[in-house]
């Protein structure tokens, strides 16, 4: 196998590892709602609520990784 696809394989596999962890350490920090449908949501998270969700980072995460994929096929296979 080619070097670079090497480096991006253990690249994906860290970033799904990072990924991973950081979801499992913030659904261990949510509480438990005590009946109440909506909470009150942090200052911070309400000034960066895109930043903030981890969806929203992964999908971006997501497309740039493919733009990386279709870049690196069109100069290889040219």
């Amino acid at each position: 196998m080619n070097t670079l696809i090497n480096v991006l394989s253990i690249l994906i596999f860290g970033i799904l590892a990072f990924s991973l962890i950081a979801t499992w350490m913030l659904a261990r920090k949510q509480k438990v709602v005590d009946g109440e449908i909506d909470t009150k949501m942090a200052k911070p998270i309400q000034e960066h609520v895109y930043l903030k969700n981890p969806i929203f980072f992964s999908y971006g995460l997501f497309f740039v990784l493919v733009l990386f994929i279709i870049l690196f096929v069109a100069i290889n296979f040219r």
